[in-house]
């Protein structure tokens, strides 16, 4: 090390990040209008979309193996997707089960199987930082969202959506990634005329949003200055949002 490695500038790499939400909402669709996309699927969630896609992978290995071979083989992608998080579980989990003999992720009690499957985690994510790195890809993490109790320190719990996936995996990628996008559809209410003249309020469902901030309702960040909602969903409003 020497001082002449000082720098005071840093390039602008490829993003890292995560997008996840309710079932249905247009994740995948989002994730297939990245830069000459690459699917790496753990589920069948392409649907009919029509995008360049590895098999179904059927074991934490098979997981592993392709997202190597996109960083040993020469290729022209520019962005790896992996559809999703909490299908990619159950294989590192079947994995860490298979490795230390135990019949669950439970049964290993006191936590201790899900602390193990973190070195199963943290093969993953070196595999895309290196993606990231070498071959200058994007990185997109397709998660589903689930709601849970929040154990806040200032005020009583509540509840709030959080990515579907068990508590330190979830960390672990989350302190990997450069940003976590948040995406539902915002709410507002009508009010309208009762059969006996009362003032009745609905809730309506008003347009999709991808929330770059976190609220107490959904855990969100970026590292990035973004704008906290961007109401155009999609990978060409976001990447202005990046790169202004």
């Amino acid at each position: 090390m020497s001082l002449k490695n000082i720098r005071t500038e840093s390039k602008l790499k490829s993003p890292r990040f995560i997008v996840y939400g309710p079932a249905g909402i247009g994740k995948t669709t989002f994730a297939a209008s990245l830069p000459e996309p690459i699917f790496v699927p753990c589920e069948d969630g392409l649907g009919k979309i029509n995008v360049a896609h590895f098999p179904i992978a059927k074991s934490y290995d098979e997981l592993i193996e392709n997202l190597q071979s996109l960083l040993d083989e020469d290729h022209e992608y520019k962005s790896v997707c992996l559809d999703s998080l909490d299908w990619a579980e159950t294989l590192w989990q079947a994995k860490m089960c298979e490795d230390f003999g135990f019949k669950s992720v439970e049964q290993a009690g006191y936590g201790r199987g899900y602390k193990e499957c973190l070195a199963y985690v943290n093969k993953i994510i070196a595999l895309l930082d290196k993606l990231r790195d070498e071959k200058s890809m994007v990185v997109c993490l397709i998660g589903h969202a689930e709601i849970k109790r929040f154990e806040a320190v200032q005020v009583d719990p509540y509840d709030r959506y959080q990515i579907k996936l068990n508590k330190g995996a979830a960390h672990r990628f989350m302190e990997a990634v450069d940003a976590i996008f948040f995406v539902n559809y915002s709410l507002g209410t009508v009010k309208t005329q009762g059969a006996k003249g009362q003032q009745i309020t609905k809730t309506i469902q008003g347009q999709r949003k991808l929330f770059t901030e976190e609220r107490p309702e959904f855990i969100a960040k970026n590292r990035y200055g973004m704008i906290p909602e961007i109401e155009d969903f999609t990978w060409d409003a976001v990447r202005s949002e990046i790169v202004k």
